[in-house]
């Protein structure tokens, strides 16, 4: 099942001359895998998946798991108002990478 959609994915972008086709199979024991586009100049493209977490009192919950390249970014105030519903509260802090500072997470910081 997996070499026949790698097959239909490269006859597709053969036939319409493109390097671009959604979902493109990177990885044929883990078709799941999609290349994320980090602009690193070591490394430009990573694999794997994307994961926000929480942590509570030494425990760590998962708040999103993803396989796709998204802006995670737009996760952190999903991730807030999650925390708030399991501990009734926000959170004391957040740390997160530069992307998750924005204006409308600033904003909704404050």
């Amino acid at each position: 099942m997996v070499i026949s959609e790698l097959c239909r994915q490269q006859r597709d972008m053969y036939d319409k001359r493109s390097k671009h086709i959604d979902d493109r199979i990177v990885s044929i024991s883990q078709p799941h895998v999609r290349p994320i586009a980090r602009g690193k100049t070591k490394a430009g493209t990573e694999f794997g998946a994307k994961v926000s977490v929480s942590w509570m009192n030494g425990y760590s919950l998962m708040d999103n798991l993803g396989w796709d390249n998204y802006n995670e970014g737009t996760t952190l105030q999903e991730s807030a108002e999650r925390y708030k519903s399991r501990f009734g509260h926000y959170p004391e802090a957040i740390l997160a990478d530069q992307i998750y500072r924005n204006r409308e997470n600033r904003q909704y910081c404050k």
